[in-house]
């Protein structure tokens, strides 16, 4: 069975209860790595300079404390998993929620085209719905 590393375990730590939990089930169910939960201005900052992520300090849900947001990526592929790997990841994200009653929304799920002629989704993120 799939358990988190000590690096991941640290960052879910910053997630509320509800994302912690949602984490923890699936990970019984398929491996994963955790790479952001709680981030704080400097970090969001230039996640939005880099282009990933669409929000300056402090809209995203990633800047509550704890996290009402976390990105995660298919282990051992990371970023460079193919979109099914994001999917096959996406469903026991999902089957947890729902296990647990807790309603989520997947970046996976978003387009916002770009004017560049693709579709931007973010393959990595989960944030509580609110």
């Amino acid at each position: 069975m799939p358990s988190f590393s000590r690096k991941s375990n640290e960052i879910v730590n910053t997630c509320t209860a509800g994302s912690q939990a949602i984490l923890r089930e699936a990970i019984k169910h398929f491996d994963f790595s955790v790479i952001w939960g709680h981030r704080g201005e400097d970090d969001q900052n230039e996640a939005f300079d880099a282009g990933a992520s669409r929000n300056r300090w402090p809209t995203s849900k990633h800047n509550k404390y704890p996290s009402r947001a976390f990105d995660i990526v298919p282990y051992p592929e990371g970023y460079g998993a193919d979109y099914g790997r994001f999917y096959e990841m996406a469903t026991y994200i999902y089957a947890a929620a729902s296990k647990l009653g807790i309603p989520i929304e997947w970046g996976g799920h978003w387009i916002s085209y770009t004017g560049k002629g693709h579709n931007d989704r973010d393959w990595a993120h989960f944030n509580l719905r609110e």
